[in-house]
Parts: C-alpha cells; structure tokens; sequence
C-alpha cells in the first residue's frame, strides 16, 4: 500500500536523525559505498555541504586502491579493517543488503536517495500538493519518494504504468508533431511515438551520441521508413547528446551496458553536444523526450527558448539524481507558468520515472 503524505513526513525525519550532527558538520569523517553512476554524483555534492569523505567503497575489487577525485576507494572486504564511523550509501539498487552488511559490521549508515529525499521533503510537499494535476500522480511521488526513504521496492509496484512517454492522452496523436527524441538509444521510443501517432507527423529528430546505439537506431530507421512510407526526411538522426551549449565531450558506459552511456571526463568516447536552441535556430518543436543519462538539467537550459516560446509537450526522465523531481519540476515551471504536470514510473526498479509537461 502505498504510504500516506503524513508517513512519509515521518519517514523523513527519522532519515535525518540517522545522520550524526558531527558528520553534518564535518567534524566526523564518513565513507560513501557504492562508485556507480549515483555514487560519483554523491561524492562532490556531499563535500558541498560540507560532509568530510575520507573513503569509498565498492563491492567491485577491481576497484581496490583506485581514487575518485581525490579520494580512496576500496573494496567491501576492508569495511571490517576501515570501520567508517558513518557511510552514505549510494548502491541504489542495493540499499537493503549494502545496510544489512553494514549493520552486522556494527556501522550505521542511510542512503543518499533518502538523504538527499529528506533534505528536499518541503520542495517534494509543495509539488505533491499544488504542482500535480491528478490524484494517480501524487501516488506514485509518494511511492517512489517511499522507495527512496526505504529502499523498498514493493512500494513501486503499486505506481508502475506502461507506455512509456505515451501514456497520456495529451502525448497520444494530438497533431502532425516535431518530435525530439534527446537520448535516442536505439530507436525503441522512436518506434513507440510512431505507433501512438498512428504513422501521422511533421518530423522525428533523433539524437543519439553514442556510436553503437546510433549504428542500431539507423538500421531501425530506415526499416521504419520502409514500414511506414515515410519520406527520407521524415526522420533525421543527429549524432550528438544534447546540452545547455555546444562543445565536446567524453563518455562512458559505468555500468558496462549501452544504455548508460554519459559524460565522463577520461571516457572513451568522445561526443558532440549540441544545444536544442541552437539546432532548431528559432524551429518549432512541439513535443521533448528526454532520458539522456543525468544530463536533462542541461538538456533544457539549453532548450530554454525553444521551450518558452512554443511551449511544447515534454516527457522529462526525472529519475536519475534525487534532486531531479523538485528540480526539474521547478525549472519548467519558471519558464512556462502554464505548464500541467503529472507523474508517472515505468519501471519495478528506481528508475523511469517521468515527468509530463504540457499546456491545455
């Protein structure tokens, strides 16, 4: 069941008491587990605050002996030896046997997604209340909110949907679209939009930095093209990410699967970012989807004109930092007072999660 505004207030609070007010305040060093995607996220902003790291770990030895900026990382087995006095754990999918391990170790410990949920929990409350525009997204913050707070994952299959970007009537076949496909991959949300609008479009415009996925996307493309009679203009890959300005970049996959590709400054793979103003050059576009790696607060300052003036719909993935809702959410809103959200997930796991923006 899916907990009550009231619970997670609670919930919140104990979270905030789990933290010591000497590692608040940087006199006691803490450690921080878990070097994947979230966790090297975590690592500067809880320097920002104020927080003193003096190690990491990762349950991945080939890890063992390495740094991440500046500071030590090691493998699991020297938690017992290190015995940090406070760890923030950023294994998101693996809170409860990361805490687990923790506790029989004798170490306390709480998650980032928790810890950074609880710092936001006024920002989260006023979007819950006044931001949202139906009751089934007010559940579904609740239940990832509750995720975040628990690491429980039970509360996710209460709130997940299906359909990904396409399962709300305002985002199914509303007119001829301009649609940005901003995270491409290999084509998948591209097929989807087709078959919600019926074949019926003005443009597709597929951004895809990624060498491997962009191979695959063109293969889906031209068969789409065929499948539909679509004229060859129809649908234009653009080989690039896109971002709050034009440059280049460097990439990588932490998790070792094409899906995960983002910026990484010692990566492998050297990208082109472009930004969405700067593209279009005054165009239309009238319906944004994004999932572009932790990169979508970029992806929309750089997209912060094209939004304003023609206000297009937008599926925004707001999964990826735990500051992404209230963030995100709160940024739209400044550019286009009008906007209508709702929520939704579409995974049984702590990610896709989407906001949709629109305007009636």
């Amino acid at each position: 069941m899916i907990p009550s505004w009231e619970e997670i207030g609670s919930w919140s609070q104990q979270c905030l008491a789990k933290v010591p007010a000497d590692v608040l305040a940087g006199k006691v060093p803490a450690a921080l587990y878990g070097m994947g995607f979230l966790g090297r996220w975590a690592l500067p902003q809880l320097k920002m605050l104020g927080i003193e790291i003096e190690s990491c770990f990762d349950g991945n030895k080939a890890l063992d002996g390495t740094h991440l900026d500046g500071t030590p990382v090691y493998s699991s087995d020297h938690l017992a030896e290190q015995r940090p006095a406070f760890t923030f754990i950023a294994a998101r999918h693996a809170v409860p046997a990361v805490a687990a391990m923790l506790a029989g170790l004798g170490l306390p410990s709480v998650s980032c997604d928790a810890f950074w949920a609880a710092r936001q929990m006024a920002a989260f409350e006023t979007l819950h209340h006044d931001g949202l525009s139906d009751d089934r997204s007010q559940r579904v913050l609740r239940a990832v909110l509750a995720t975040m707070l628990t690491g429980d994952r039970r509360y996710l299959q209460e709130a997940f949907d299906r359909d990904q970007y396409f399962c709300l009537p305002p985002f199914l076949g509303v007119e001829p679209e301009i649609y940005v496909d901003a995270g491409a991959y290999v084509g998948d949300s591209l097929e989807r939009f087709i078959w919600a609008h019926y074949g019926i479009f003005r443009k597709a415009i597929a951004f895809e930095p990624g060498p491997k996925q962009r191979e695959a996307l063109a293969l889906r493309v031209n068969r789409l093209k065929a499948e539909w009679a679509l004229d060859d203009d129809r649908i234009v890959i653009v080989p690039a990410a896109l971002g709050a300005r034009s440059g280049v970049a460097r990439a990588e996959s932490q998790s070792g699967h094409m899906t995960s590709l983002a910026l990484d400054g010692e990566g492998s793979t050297e990208i082109r970012i472009e930004s969405l103003d700067a593209y279009l050059a005054g165009a239309r576009a009238s319906f944004i989807k994004a999932d572009v790696e932790g990169m979508e607060m970029d992806l929309l300052e750089g997209a912060k004109s094209t939004i304003a003036t023609y206000r297009p719909r937008l599926a925004i993935c707001v999964y990826h930092y735990p500051t992404d809702i209230p963030t995100i959410s709160h940024y739209l809103k400044s550019l286009v007072p009008d906007y209508r959200f709702a929520l939704r997930h579409h995974s049984p796991q702590l990610m896709e999660t989407v906001l949709y923006a629109w305007v009636d």
